[in-house]
């Protein structure tokens, strides 16, 4: 049986934990390491898969003795990673490997942690994990197996849809395009909320149409993945859509905004990077 160690149930981590347990199957035993999330993990772990199991550990100490994991999950604050490391580090050895969800870690910094030459690789979930429709990115060090690397691609593919990335630094973007990315959707559903409200609309009314609308949209994209295509099919010449679209796109303040908007999450990604001594005041 292969030992999976979630370090961290929060919010992601219990997202992530759900996905495994629900879709994942037998074959595995699923720990969770987290000193506040027993009530939440109560459902979680109500039913595993047959031959499969499921234990919370509030403490290291409360892990099962000779516990030994194949995958640690790393879910912590990045300024905690390097503690649970330590914590763990009689637990790991060269065929663990380390996974962290962390922004700005670097494979470095968590190999130096680990001081054991265990494999490391980086991923980037998004939120859309709690409804399994997530968009991860990964990128592994040298050295990772292809079956370390299926299975790592197996957890996150149980909560939506993983893709590899060829350099490490491309986890900045990811993290400006994806990680960051469902929060400036729900930003103009908002502004959509307002504007509707500002015309006319009630409260209520506007709250139903814009996220309805903002729904529908990405289901259609979901199955025709052709944005262009599908704007251009909504559009009539001369008609509301393309007068909307007009003043929308007007001067290319959209794409600047989108422009600016991912620069700056990527930027800040990049800061949070840095060495601790070098961060300032970033966190």
């Amino acid at each position: 049986m292969q030992v999976i160690l979630l370090a961290g149930a929060g919010r992601m981590g219990s997202a992530l934990l759900r996905g495994w347990i629900e879709t994942m199957g037998a074959g595995y035993h699923f720990v969770a390491l987290d000193p506040h999330a027993g009530p939440s993990l109560a459902d979680i772990g109500a039913e595993p898969a047959p031959g499969s199991r499921f234990s919370h550990a509030s403490t290291i100490r409360d892990l099962p003795s000779g516990l030994r994991p194949q995958v640690i999950v790393l879910a912590t604050k990045p300024q905690s990673i390097g503690d649970v490391i330590a914590d763990l580090r009689d637990r790991i050895d060269a065929e663990t490997v380390l996974v962290s969800i962390a922004a700005g870690r670097s494979i470095r910094s968590i190999s130096k942690a680990a001081g054991t030459g265990s494999p490391v690789i980086r991923v980037m979930p998004n939120i859309g994990a709690s409804v399994a429709r997530a968009v991860s990115a990964g990128f592994a060090s040298t050295g990772t197996t292809s079956r370390q690397k299926t299975l790592v691609e197996r957890l996150f593919t149980s909560v939506g849809q993983m893709t590899w990335l060829e350099k490490e630094e491309h986890l900045h973007l990811v993290t400006a395009v994806s990680g960051s990315g469902p929060a400036y959707y729900f930003a103009f559903c908002e502004a959509m909320i307002a504007a509707a409200e500002a015309e006319g609309l009630s409260s209520e009314t506007a709250r139903a149409l814009a996220i309805g609308t903002v729904t529908s949209a990405g289901q259609l994209l979901a199955c025709h993945p052709d944005p262009a295509h599908l704007r251009a099919t909504v559009t009539s010449p001369n008609g509301t859509t393309a007068a909307g679209l007009a003043s929308l796109l007007s001067h290319g303040v959209l794409e600047k905004l989108s422009r600016d908007t991912i620069s700056a999450a990527a930027r800040r990604s990049r800061e949070l990077s840095q060495d601790p001594e070098k961060r300032g005041n970033c966190e």
